[in-house]
């Protein structure tokens, strides 16, 4: 691709100024490596090292670096928008994790437009939408894949984060590895004492944090507690949340380990085993996963599961690109989750 010199005109108080914007040319001139390291390095790909392409990356963000994408977006008839469809950004890891993939994508030259969804009909929507802004590509979780279809028969470069497992709809899909950990995790209750084990948010068994429960507490030979999530509006999610875990510690008052489904419903269940007069850790132990920032700073602080969002933003990134460039590309990426432990357990 050509790569052109930019020019912005910005505007002050005392002074209209032009501020030159650096080629890749300029980035490897500077840095000392080829042009193809450069090329290379912003698209994220692995035959370059962790520290040159973060090198490329800060640089080019100082530098105000932009890839010239219009003759390209032209062909293609698409615009240089990233749609991503995420369940919503009230959950605290997706805002963490939009967040992490806009920095990373701006060196690129796209910007993200976000479309909360979760029901099929939302997504159904939110992809004919995203069909009409002839998005470049779009980044989506993986809990509900049919309604994506169309943009593969689009020809529009899709990439799936997350979901119950793997799947198979000619995408790449990154997949943090939930399973592992949550055996982990729960194995280390048993050995603590824990013999009454909730498991709070999800009650599908192939779901692989809830699968990982259930299979520990059947070789232990103890009896699940599973604490179902009512079905609600966002609006209401959280008190739909609240009511579920207080009801359940109401009706089995010797639960004495609670494993979240994530960080947000562990701070939910953090307030209702409080609210019904029990003690963390000492009563009941708690536990989430996402390892979201606000988790460090409550009372007790929140064992959790951390998912690298770094790492999982920039495979997506260089999925992406690859399945821009190449219609037929598709790779299953499997991300290691590393087990934190704090005050809560």
């Amino acid at each position: 691709m050509t790569h052109f010199l930019f020019y912005r005109i910005i505007n002050t108080d005392k002074q209209t100024r032009t501020e030159r914007y650096m080629t890749q040319r300029e980035l490897a001139k500077t840095l000392n490596i080829t042009q193809a390291a450069v090329s290379m390095a912003l698209k994220g790909s692995p035959r370059i090292s962790p520290e040159v392409r973060e090198s490329v990356r800060k640089l080019a963000e100082n530098s105000g670096y932009r890839l010239n994408l219009a003759g390209q977006m032209l062909r293609r008839n698409r615009s240089n928008v990233i749609g991503t469809i995420f369940p919503r950004l009230t959950n605290l890891y997706y805002a963490e994790l939009f967040q992490e993939i806009q920095q990373q994508l701006q060196p690129h030259g796209y910007i993200l437009s976000l479309t909360p969804a979760e029901t099929a009909e939302e997504l159904h929507r939110a992809v004919a939408n995203l069909q009409q802004m002839h998005v470049a590509g779009v980044i989506s979780s993986a809990y509900q894949t049919e309604p994506l279809l169309p943009l593969k028969e689009a020809g529009i470069a899709l990439v799936l984060c997350g979901g119950y497992k793997r799947v198979e709809i000619g995408a790449s899909q990154i997949l943090p590895d939930y399973h592992q950990p949550i055996l982990m995790l729960t194995r280390r209750l048993i050995a603590d004492g824990r013999r009454h084990i909730a498991f709070f948010g999800a009650d599908i068994p192939e779901e692989q944090r809830y699968n990982a429960y259930l299979t520990v507490l059947q070789e232990a030979g103890l009896t699940p507690l599973p604490i179902f999530l009512p079905r609600s509006t966002a609006s209401g999610y959280m008190d739909s949340a609240f009511d579920a875990v207080r009801h359940h510690l109401l009706e089995h008052p010797e639960t004495d380990a609670i494993i979240a489904h994530h960080d947000e419903l562990a701070l939910v269940a953090r307030r209702a085993i409080l609210q019904t007069g029990r003690a963390i850790p000492q009563e009941v132990a708690l536990t989430g996963f996402d390892n979201i920032s606000i988790g460090r700073y409550v009372t007790p602080s929140l064992t959790t599961v951390e998912q690298p969002q770094k790492q999982i933003a920039r495979s997506i990134i260089h999925e992406l690109l690859e399945s821009m460039k190449d219609p037929g590309h598709r790779e299953f990426i499997s991300i290691p989750c590393r087990l934190v432990i704090r005050e809560s357990i």
